[in-house]
């Protein structure tokens, strides 16, 4: 005979599983998802921040590496409301990413529409004097 609990199942479902263990409430810290490229004149870094306030947003170089950080809280508490589990309160997300070193970081811009971010840092032009091709025979 076999018996199963249905809240065994809920439970399992809402992050208490064998391979995760206690799901952490509250406060979470995670990474953003980026896409990173660099073209002939400009590296540009794309990072889905969906549901973040534009003001929640910070971008920063420093020491020729961009660090994208956001923060929001979750809908406010409601008095009226009986919350039987609150998991979403605060979300924080970062992410860091390298510079190449004919970044010019003070020109830097960075966009945000429709849950996406874009910072597009503009590249000093290498010099093509600077080296020499070699042909492979």
């Amino acid at each position: 005979m076999n018996t199963t609990n249905p809240f065994d199942e809920i439970e399992q479902f809402l992050g208490r599983t064998p391979f995760a263990g206690e799901r952490a409430w509250g406060r979470d810290l995670r990474t953003a998802d980026v896409d990173v490229a660099e073209y002939d004149d400009e590296f540009v870094v794309t990072a889905d921040l969906p549901g973040f306030d534009r003001d929640g947003i910070d971008v920063r170089v420093d020491d020729d590496r961009l660090t994208i950080a956001a923060e929001r809280d979750a809908e406010r508490e409601d008095a009226d409301r009986r919350y039987l589990r609150r998991e979403r309160r605060h979300e924080s997300v970062t992410r860091t990413i390298d510079l190449p070193a004919t970044a010019r970081t003070g020109d830097a811009s960075a966009t945000y529409r429709n849950g996406v971010l874009t910072v597009t840092v503009p590249l000093d032009a290498v010099d093509a004097d600077e080296g020499h091709r070699i042909d492979v025979n």
